[in-house]
């Protein structure tokens, strides 16, 4: 096992452990892959608690899902993972999991609501689109994620009395994806408690759209560092991209969200 294979092992089993202590993946619910190179991809196995794993644990396994590498059999949900993967060469890794709040809205019958927080419309264009309810681990799932996931601007799905599916171009940038998504939920469902929420103004949301367009074109330049994903792996040459590290990324962000309440204010 050569060092990249075992970095993205054991980067699996930390997004897996922080997971799972944030209450997304209890049990031995979810499951994580990543992209090791053209025909390999890494993903966590089943049956296990995902909080306590090793990186010798992780499942090597083809794009057609046959298993390569490994003791323990793969997730169940793995055609989920390569349907992601088919829809969209541009990421290299998925993360799925069930956090609680944004798997009550979609039992409830509820949308996670636009225009209210400038952290959905900057982190996820003011939309998480929801795949119609399919048996977990079945090939209807993996079919059911295909249309909301092949939008480039979509990165995350809700699963209908399921979970979430978020990609990225590292497994880092699919598990942030999945913090912020529940913690917008978390906002919305508080502020339902204190009577309802309220829209920002209409004037501050093509600002944010805005700035998640920009993100959208920086991220690649903060988490590419190891992407395997089939765009990131050609070699046609390409004008090198402005380096951008994640404090700035952080920081267009809060400064996004900033002018957008004090206009709403």
């Amino acid at each position: 096992m050569n060092e990249l294979e075992w970095n993205l092992r054991s980067d699996i089993c930390e997004v897996a452990r922080r997971l799972y202590v944030a209450g997304f993946m209890t049990g031995s619910d979810g499951n994580l892959s990543t992209i090791l190179s053209d025909n390999e991809v890494l993903v966590t196995p089943s049956r296990l608690c995902k909080g306590f794993l090793k990186p010798s644990q992780i499942v090597k396994i083809d794009k057609q899902g046959n298993k390569l590498e490994g003791d323990l059999p793969p997730t169940v949900e793995v055609a989920m993972h390569l349907a992601a993967y088919q829809e969209r060469p541009d990421i290299c890794s998925v993360a799925h999991c069930h956090p609680p709040i944004l798997v009550a809205f979609t039992v409830a019958g509820l949308d996670l609501p636009s225009c209210i927080l400038p952290e959905i419309e900057v982190m996820f264009g003011g939309k998480l689109p929801l795949a119609p309810y399919a048996t977990p681990g079945s090939p209807a799932l993996a079919d059911s994620i295909r249309k909301g996931i092949r939008n480039r601007e979509n990165s995350a799905v809700l699963l209908d009395h399921h979970g979430l599916l978020a990609v990225g171009r590292d497994i880092y940038q699919a598990a942030i994806k999945v913090e912020h998504a529940e913690a917008a939920a978390r906002v919305i469902y508080y502020a339902r408690q204190l009577g309802g929420e309220k829209p920002l103004a209409a004037d501050s949301l093509e600002k944010l759209h805005q700035t998640h367009r920009k993100i959208v074109e920086l991220e690649s330049s903060v988490y590419a560092g190891y992407c395997h994903s089939p765009e990131c792996e050609e070699n046609t040459p390409q004008p090198a991209p402005a380096k951008v590290d994640e404090f700035e990324l952080e920081r267009i962000v809060h400064e996004a969200v900033r002018k957008a309440m004090a206009e709403s204010r």
